[in-house]
Order: structure tokens, then C-alpha cells, then sequence
């Protein structure tokens, strides 16, 4: 990755989401996609701008915006050592991409007396990249689209969050007419940290840790939610020497558009992953496996219910699939080239010998 400091800005700045109510215009195709849809999820929102480039001016690093907000029971700091997540249950999901790109993201949230705590573990393959003025989505970032758990139509508050390895901050809203920016008062707008290994500035930056509060507040609340949804999403980025986003090095990586297309509906406020009080709200997989292997294909240890869940079947060598049950039943005859299609209803336990 080259050091981006070649003096630049941006003279015109002009974001348009292209999202609409229920369709977006892809920015380009990253992934393996399985299906086609209005909403082409491999890509994620396309952002359109135009920069322009002046003589004198500095590439700056800029982080935080400014908030008026006191967390309550908690500093926001990038540092997960407060007491509340101990025992929580953690979101994690490995990118897993066609071309080899890789990475993982956990994240879990905290449901305080006067707001939302996120918190978020990127590692990625690819180094992470800032900039004070490329739009947020087309940058490194950790973005999610949350809800509330009571809201059952977009019109109830269906919200992109996103929040750059640098530490810029944005939320918008879903809206009939596409995904507006919210720019709150300072005593509504979130707090945010980030915290880094490595210089983001020298290419040297390829894991950072998420954490911020959003004020119940911010969307016209007073208590704690019973629960939320968050479909996580990692962005990796890349910029040309003078700083300038090149479309075709993005990849938007949404964990439950790319894994779990049945149960995630862009726009709909019940996107697939949900959290409660105690944390990622999920089943579990449990496999034993003997004389070869049983593995979920992407490395999950967890479904939702209501998706349904692949699984790869591999003997050893010299080995055939001699038996093969899940939750009890008999499931041998529906492995089909090595592999297995389970509907989740609650906890899977499976178990395989190969002989």
C-alpha cells in the first residue's frame, strides 16, 4: 500500500446514496454471487461524489466528531475492559471471498440506562486506509444496519451506521426516497473511538477495534430496548497515490447478505442478526466428526433460525460417510456431493463417522 501524502482536497463533495426504498445500483461486483436481486449485496450502496484536488492543501487526518454525550457505564475508548462484557455473547463471522481475501468481525453490543454500546474486533487481510474526505463507505470501516427490535417496518427507524478505521463517524436513515444523513444536535450526536495496531497512514494498520454509544436519544427514545438488530458489515478499501478512492479495490463484506441472503432483507428492520441483554442472539452448531470432517462452510459455530445452513462433508482418505445424523435423525442419504443443506430451527448437533 503506498503513503498517501500528497497534498490534496476536496473542492466539490457532493455524497448521493443511490439507495431507493427496497432497490440500490451496484458499484461493482466483488463477490460469488449466487442470485441477482434489485439490490445487488455483493457490492453494497454505491456512493457518488466528485473531488477535486487543490495546490497548498494538506491530506489530513481527521477523527471524532464532536459530541456533547456522557456515556453512562462506560469510557469510550476503543478498550472492551468494562465488567458488562464479561459473559456477553459475541457476534463472529470470517469473510470468506472467491478471490481469497479474508478476515474476521466480532462485534456485541450493551443496552445502558441511556443509550446503545456497540463494540467491534476487525482483522483484516488488507491494510486499513483514511481519508478525511472520501465518503465514509468507500473507506475502511466497520458499518452495520440497525433497528430496533420493536420495529416492524422501515418507516419505524431503519438506520446505516458506520464507523472508519480513522474514527469518522456517520449514521443516515432509510427513507421512502432513499438513506438520508442525520446530523443531530450535539447532545444526540454518538460517541465513537477507535483503536488501532499499526500505522493506518503507512499501510501498516490491518486490525482496529470499534466502540461507541449512541444515545437512545438520537431516535426519539427514553429506555432500554428489549432488543436490537445489526446486520454487521466490513468495508476494505483501497486509494490511488493522491488519496482518491478507486471503485473497482472496494469490497463491502455484509455478513448476513453474503451468509445469510434468506433471513436478511435490505431495508427491512429484521435483517438476520439480532442482540439482546446477554448479547448475539443465536443457536449453536456442535459437530463430532470421526474419520473425517463436518464443517460449516464458513466457519460458523452458530445459526439463525430460520436459515438454512451449509455443511461440507469430507472423508479421509481410503474413507467413505458410514453414518451421519443431526439432532438425532437420520440424515446420511441427503449428503449430496459432499455436502449438506440443514434448516435451523434451534441448536444443531451433528454427528458423522467415516469408515
Amino acid at each position: 500500500m503506498k503513503k498517501f501524502t500528497k497534498k490534496l482536497t476536496a473542492a466539490s463533495l457532493a455524497v448521493v446514496s443511490a439507495l431507493a426504498a427496497g432497490s440500490i445500483l451496484a458499484a461493482c461486483d466483488n463477490g460469488e454471487q449466487n442470485n441477482k436481486t434489485d439490490f445487488d449485496f455483493y457490492s453494497g450502496p454505491e456512493y457518488v461524489y466528485s473531488v477535486t484536488p487543490e495546490k497548498g492543501e494538506k491530506y489530513e487526518f481527521t477523527g471524532n466528531v464532536t459530541s456533547t454525550v456522557t456515556p453512562d457505564g462506560v469510557t469510550i475508548d476503543g478498550v472492551f475492559d468494562e465488567a458488562f462484557y464479561a459473559g456477553k455473547k459475541w457476534f463472529k463471522g470470517n469473510k470468506v471471498t472467491a478471490s481469497g481475501e479474508t478476515g474476521t468481525l466480532e462485534m456485541v453490543t450493551h443496552f445502558t440506562k441511556t443509550g446503545i454500546v456497540v463494540a467491534a474486533k476487525i482483522r483484516d487481510s488488507r491494510p486499513a486506509i483514511h481519508s478525511s474526505w472520501v465518503e465514509t463507505g468507500n473507506v475502511t470501516c466497520f458499518n452495520g444496519y440497525f433497528a430496533f427490535g420493536d420495529a416492524s417496518v422501515q418507516s419505524d427507524g431503519v438506520y446505516e451506521v458506520e464507523c472508519t478505521a480513522g474514527n469518522r463517524f456517520k449514521i443516515s436513515q432509510f427513507t421512502p426516497n432513499g438513506i438520508k444523513n442525520l446530523d443531530p444536535d450535539l447532545d444526540k450526536t454518538p460517541v465513537s473511538a477507535v483503536k488501532r495496531e499499526g500505522d493506518i497512514k503507512a499501510g501498516t494498520c490491518y486490525n482496529y477495534d470499534v466502540e461507541y454509544f449512541m444515545p437512545y436519544s438520537l431516535f426519539g427514545r427514553d429506555s432500554r430496548p428489549a432488543k436490537i438488530f445489526f446486520n454487521p458489515t466490513m468495508i476494505s478499501s483501497t486509494l490511488d497515490e493522491t488519496g482518491n478512492y478507486i471503485e473497482a479495490a472496494r469490497t463491502w463484506y455484509n455478513f448476513g447478505y453474503r451468509q445469510m441472503p434468506n433471513i436478511s432483507k435490505w431495508g427491512n428492520p429484521d435483517q438476520g442478526v439480532a442482540f439482546d441483554q446477554d448479547g448475539f442472539i443465536c443457536d449453536d452448531i456442535t459437530i463430532d466428526a470421526q474419520g473425517g470432517k463436518v464443517e460449516q462452510i464458513y466457519g460458523n459455530v452458530w445459526c439463525i433460525s430460520g436459515d438454512t445452513v451449509e455443511f461440507d462433508v469430507k472423508p479421509e482418505n481410503g474413507k467413505a460417510l458410514a453414518s451421519l445424523t443431526v439432532n438425532g435423525a437420520d440424515r446420511k442419504a441427503d449428503v449430496k456431493n459432499g455436502k449438506l443443506s440443514v434448516y435451523c430451527t434451534g441448536d444443531i448437533n451433528i454427528v458423522a463417522r467415516f469408515e
